[in-house]
């Protein structure tokens, strides 16, 4: 499954979204609902809200489906150091830090993921909920 994201540009920051990515924890329509509406066409709206408030709840997508580039000139997201890996009750591996996967042809690099621990999914190594991951 090849791994496109979707832009959705504003004036002061661009947000990417990538599908396949995603495992729906919400963060973002809970966090900035004027700007992350499901409701809506299309789905995300960056000039409804503010820059760095996009960044932290954009900071919070634990899959790293949402990503973003700021338009001015600062610094955007680090990535943590250790690289830290921690398992949930489902099985699944939230990991957080300068990652690298090669995935069918293409090479991901991310500093947030979710893998699938429970091997069912159809999107190797990322969890796509399809399995006992749910």
């Amino acid at each position: 499954m090849k791994l496109e994201p979707k832009e959705y540009v504003g004036s002061d920051i661009n947000v990417y979204f990538t599908p396949g990515l995603c495992i729906h924890a919400a963060e973002c329509v809970k966090g900035l609902p004027a700007v992350f509406n499901t409701k809506k066409r299309p789905w995300v709206n960056p000039e409804n809200g503010a820059a760095p408030d996009i960044v932290e709840v954009v900071e919070r997508c634990p899959s790293g489906a949402l990503q973003y580039i700021r338009h001015d000139n600062v610094r955007g997201e680090l990535p943590e150091v250790p690289t830290r890996v921690e398992p949930n009750e489902k099985g699944q591996l939230f990991m957080r830090g300068d990652l690298h996967f090669h995935q069918e042809e293409q090479d991901i690099v991310t500093y947030r993921a979710v893998i699938c621990g429970c091997g069912s999914t159809s999107n190797t190594p990322f969890c796509d909920q399809s399995g006992s991951c749910k």
